[in-house]
């Protein structure tokens, strides 16, 4: 352990609900009386405050709205008048909005090593891509999940793996479904386009088509395509086999009363509620994108592209003894090293290498 107090900031582009969010907390919870902890929201979107202030980690908001007006100028002055007491602080800059605010913290004010986690495995945009190449000098390393999560716009890449705190999850308890009960499928994500939540419908329709009723997908999550999910969902009649929940605080007992959980991605870098699910025996239905694939495969899980998905489905609800066997692989195969205590151990040792 360090021998001198260091100060890590987390720079979040917002304190939403998202895999990315959940992930600083995980980390922020290791702050310690050597390591401090710092976490700063870029926006004032925020539905996770009270979890950071539970855990007594310090919490900012610098309430940018965009990159192009006066809030930019504003909350950069605000973040030197939150660090100005820190003689060596180390920012940890997470998503794209993240690592561009760290950079133009470093050409206002004073120069602090910066290392950066882009949290997805696809930057859409060419703009985007271009900007982390030519900005690689103001970064001394770039967290990625694994080997797939290489890119030439990244610097000195680093492979750490996101976490969870398995012991905040019931790997003991016996999952049971018999023909009385509805299968419970969880979706667990933002309701965005990388998530991929209208391909909910088109499954519950084919199951439907192919005379399996018993069953009904959870989803938990919010964004913006929520409303047009609702509108599908009532096109189709299917208002008892799609739930919608919005935004859950407390995921464990979503995970808790589900059957198997399903990430229709159509794109990914490491989900966390894919190590979520794990830590709890839940079995994993996903597709092959992002850093998902170097960790799940057919011996653990089911991987399949999403014409493939209803299929699949219905072979968990068919065969769910083997399913959970396969759960109980993955979760033997990760435990040690997608453990919060684990993964943060790594991000240590960069934080040090860094200072």
């Amino acid at each position: 352990m360090m021998q001198n107090p260091i100060t890590i900031v987390h720079l979040s582009s917002s304190l939403g609900g998202g895999g990315a969010e959940q992930m600083v907390f995980q980390l922020a919870k290791q702050s310690n009386p050597i390591i401090k902890t710092i976490v700063i929201s870029i926006s004032e979107l925020n539905t996770l405050e009270d979890k950071f202030i539970n855990e007594n980690i310090e919490v900012h908001f610098l309430n940018i709205t965009s990159f192009r007006n006066f809030t930019l100028l504003q909350g950069i002055k605000e973040l030197n008048n939150i660090l100005k007491d820190y003689q060596k602080p180390i920012f940890h800059c997470h998503q794209f909005h993240g690592g561009l605010l760290g950079m133009l913290y470093n050409l206002r004010y004073k120069s602090v090593p910066i290392t950066y986690t882009m949290h997805t495995n696809k930057v859409t945009s060419k703009r985007r891509r271009w900007l982390l190449f030519f900005t690689k000098s103001f970064r001394e390393k770039d967290i990625i999940f694994s080997k797939n999560s290489k890119r030439w716009y990244l610097k000195n890449s680093i492979i750490i793996p996101n976490g969870a705190d398995f012991k905040e999850f019931d790997s003991d308890r016996k999952r049971y479904y018999n023909c009385l009960n509805p299968f419970v499928f969880l979706f667990l994500g933002r309701l965005s386009t990388p998530k991929n939540p209208l391909s909910l419908v088109t499954f519950a329709n084919q199951l439907k088509r192919d005379n399996i009723n018993n069953f009904i997908i959870h989803v938990v999550g919010d964004g913006l395509m929520r409303g047009e999910l609702e509108e599908l969902i009532s096109k189709y009649q299917l208002e008892n086999h799609i739930k919608l929940f919005g935004f859950a605080k407390n995921i464990k007992d979503f995970i808790s009363k589900a059957h198997c959980l399903i990430l229709p991605s159509s794109w990914e870098g490491m989900p966390v509620v894919i190590i979520e699910a794990a830590a709890s025996n839940l079995p994993i239905i996903a597709t092959p994108v992002g850093s998902i694939p170097d960790f799940l495969n057919e011996s653990n899980s089911v991987i399949c592209d999403l014409n493939s998905f209803p299929k699949e489905m219905k072979s968990v609800m068919e065969n769910y003894e083997e399913a959970k066997e396969k759960a109980q692989i993955l979760h033997e195969e990760i435990k040690s090293v997608f453990n919060i205590d684990s993964v943060y151990l790594k991000h240590l040792k960069v934080y040090q290498s860094i200072l």
